[in-house]
C-alpha cells in the first residue's frame, strides 16, 4: 500500500486530537455563556422585582397622605407635632417604623408578624412635604394654620406638594456591589439623589410626587350663625 493511500484512509478514519480539542473548547466556552446569561437573566427578574414591589410600597405611602386632610397636613408633622417650618420630612420618625416587606400581601395583619413569602425590612420610606404659593403672595414660613384665627395664613397656601421615596439596596448590579453590613435604616435621601455628592449606584429608589391642592372649608368670618 502506498503511503498516499495510508494517509488517506488514517484522515477517513475519524477525527484528530485537535479537532476534538477545538469542539470541547467551543462547547465550553458556550456552556460559560449560558452560565453567564442565566445569571444576568435572573438578576434582571430580581431588579424589575423590587422596583414592582417598590413602585408598591409608594403608592400606598402616597395613598396615606392623601387621605389626610388638607388641614391636617398643614397643622402637623409625621411626628404628630406643628411643624417648625416647611419642608417636613418624617426623617425624625424612627427608621423601623419607616421599614416595609418584600411580597408582603394585602391583609390585615400587623406589621410586626412575620408573613409566608415575604421577605422582611427589604424597603424604606422617606415622606416629605411642601409649600406651594404664589410668588406675589408668601405667608410666613410655617403659616398660621388656625382656621378659627382670623388672621390665619391658609387662603395664602395654594397646595401641598407631597413626596413619596422608598429606597432599597439593590444587590443586582455587579459593577457597584454594596457594602458588606449595609442596612436598609442606613440609606439616606441624598444617596438617591445623582446630583448629590453622597449618591450612591447601589441604592434602589422610586419616587412619587403630586400636589393637593387647598381644598380645606374655613368658616366666614362675617358669618353670624344660623
Amino acid at each position: 500500500m502506498s503511503p498516499a493511500l495510508r494517509r488517506r484512509r488514517r484522515s477517513q478514519a475519524g477525527f484528530t486530537i485537535m479537532e476534538v480539542l477545538v469542539a470541547l473548547a467551543v462547547f465550553a466556552i458556550s456552556v460559560v455563556g449560558l452560565v453567564a446569561l442565566e445569571s444576568r437573566s435572573i438578576e434582571s427578574q430580581r431588579a424589575s422585582r423590587e422596583i414592582r414591589e417598590g413602585e408598591r410600597i409608594a403608592q400606598e405611602a402616597m395613598a396615606e397622605l392623601q387621605n389626610q386632610g388638607f388641614l391636617q397636613l398643614l397643622q402637623r408633622d409625621f411626628t404628630g407635632g406643628a411643624p417648625s417650618s416647611f419642608p417636613y420630612d418624617d426623617q425624625l420618625v424612627a427608621a423601623a417604623d419607616r421599614l416595609r416587606d418584600m411580597s408582603r400581601p394585602p391583609a390585615d395583619i400587623p406589621l410586626t408578624e412575620d408573613v409566608v413569602g415575604s421577605v422582611r425590612s427589604s424597603f424604606i420610606v422617606y415622606r416629605r412635604v411642601d409649600l406651594v404659593v404664589d410668588p406675589g403672595d408668601v405667608p410666613p414660613n410655617p403659616p398660621n394654620a388656625d382656621p378659627l384665627d382670623p388672621s390665619n395664613d391658609i387662603s395664602s397656601v395654594g397646595g401641598l406638594e407631597l413626596e413619596v421615596l422608598v429606597m432599597w439596596i439593590d444587590h443586582t448590579n455587579p459593577s457597584y456591589p454594596p457594602p458588606d453590613g449595609l442596612l436598609v435604616t442606613d440609606l439616606l435621601p441624598n444617596m438617591a439623589d445623582p446630583d448629590d455628592p453622597d449618591f450612591r449606584p447601589y441604592v434602589g429608589h422610586v419616587t412619587l410626587r403630586t400636589v393637593r391642592v387647598n381644598d380645606a372649608f374655613l368658616p366666614d368670618p362675617g358669618a353670624t350663625g344660623p
